[in-house]
């Protein structure tokens, strides 16, 4: 049997008040609010909207993530601050293995271009 309104109301509710505030909302007893709840059909559209609602946060949390790193890159950018450059490497692991390349980390990438830049700079 289909949900009523006052049920498909409710389920939207259930994220944001108490039993005793939807049941006031609604006008019904909270003790309609207790039955319904034993309602495989409430109970499914329950776990939808929950679904529903983890799916969107999800979305708004990484939404935020990649704000942050773009706000980030913009400050790493106009601040030229190299413990905050060097802050933001280490955060990202950047010397950590890659990978793809376990065995090979940024210092040591650092470190090779720095020997080969020394041997350049230094005919034998």
């Amino acid at each position: 049997m289909p949900l009523s309104w006052r049920q498909r109301r409710a389920v939207r509710l259930m994220f944001l008040k108490t039993d005793a505030e939807i049941a006031d909302e609604l006008g019904v007893r909270e003790s309609t609010i207790a039955s319904w709840r034993h309602s495989n059909e409430f109970r499914s559209a329950l776990k939808e909207e929950a679904r529903i609602i983890r799916s969107a946060t999800s979305m708004l949390a990484c939404g935020a993530a990649l704000a942050a790193a773009r706000s980030l890159r913009t400050i790493l950018e106009e601040s030229r601050d190299a413990k905050l450059m060097l802050d933001m490497l280490k955060v990202a692991g950047a010397f950590e293995p890659a990978e793809d390349e376990p065995s090979e980390t940024l210092e040591d990438v650092l470190r090779r271009l720095a020997e080969r830049n020394a041997s350049d700079n230094h005919p034998d």
